[in-house]
């Protein structure tokens, strides 16, 4: 009777370097909405003297709990390379698409970027006065971001907001912010995004998040009670502007 010869286990090699990234690596991050400055943080697309306006989100999420859908405009892949003690910008700009998701998740707040290349912070704030103002509603249908931005490249026009969304996030004016809303919205809607629902009381706008097309869609309410209200329907739920402790 012959016996099978005893082997050592096999593990692969783990670096040092990789060893202190998840040491490192955040338990939790926020996701994001963004309001103002389309596709302007894709190198491609970049315009001097532009700018991105977006936040990071809560709830949270972690590698464990996941409470939103996945593959919906909220910046998903960032956070995710961010909770693996890894760059997403870099990662984000290799498939294409910009930076502006992995930027705002790894700095937080309600931040304006200028366009180009690489992430560069203009402003930021704790987005204090949009706590009790923010839903997502979820369309029911996923999208790929690297799929549209390639779409765009060949037949869509570019959004290029200048000072008024800045000067709304150093104001922290909700009806400046809103208006750059609904500026991004209107170069959606040109695009050929489906229309959403705007039958809600207390609404300010809206817009698809990251490169609609499905997705969330980020909601603006004159105030909490306007916000609660919508978020008692099917497909809506509340996030705040999250801030980390440093």
């Amino acid at each position: 009777m012959s016996s099978c010869p005893r082997r050592r286990p096999q593990f692969p090699s783990i670096s040092t370097t990789e060893i202190v990234r998840w040491i490192r690596a955040p338990q939790e991050a926020p996701l994001r909405v963004d309001f103002a400055g389309g596709w302007l943080d894709v190198p491609r697309f970049a315009r001097p003297g532009a700018f991105i306006v977006n936040c990071a989100i809560s709830p949270t999420v972690s590698l464990r709990s996941w409470p939103y859908e996945r593959n919906a405009g909220l910046g998903g892949s960032g956070a995710w390379a961010l909770l693996n003690g890894k760059d997403g910008v870099d990662s984000e700009l290799d498939l294409g698409v910009g930076w502006q998701d992995p930027a705002v998740i790894a700095e937080s707040g309600l931040c304006v970027w200028r366009s180009g290349r690489r992430p560069d912070l203009e402003l930021k704030t704790d987005g204090a006065f949009l706590r009790g103002r923010m839903a997502v509603f979820w369309t029911g249908n996923q999208h790929s971001t690297p799929g549209v931005a390639n779409q765009r490249a060949i037949t869509m026009p570019l959004s290029a907001p200048g000072e008024p969304p800045v000067n709304a996030v150093w104001r922290q004016d909700l009806a400046q912010l809103a208006e750059a809303v609904r500026q991004s919205s209107a170069v959606q809607t040109a695009e050929g995004m489906a229309p959403l629902p705007t039958d809600l009381p207390g609404m300010l706008a809206v817009k698809y998040c990251g490169g609609g097309f499905g997705g969330y869609a980020a909601y603006l309410f004159t105030d909490g009670a306007a916000r609660d209200a919508a978020c008692a329907q099917p497909g809506f739920r509340p996030i705040e502007p999250y801030i980390a402790a440093r």
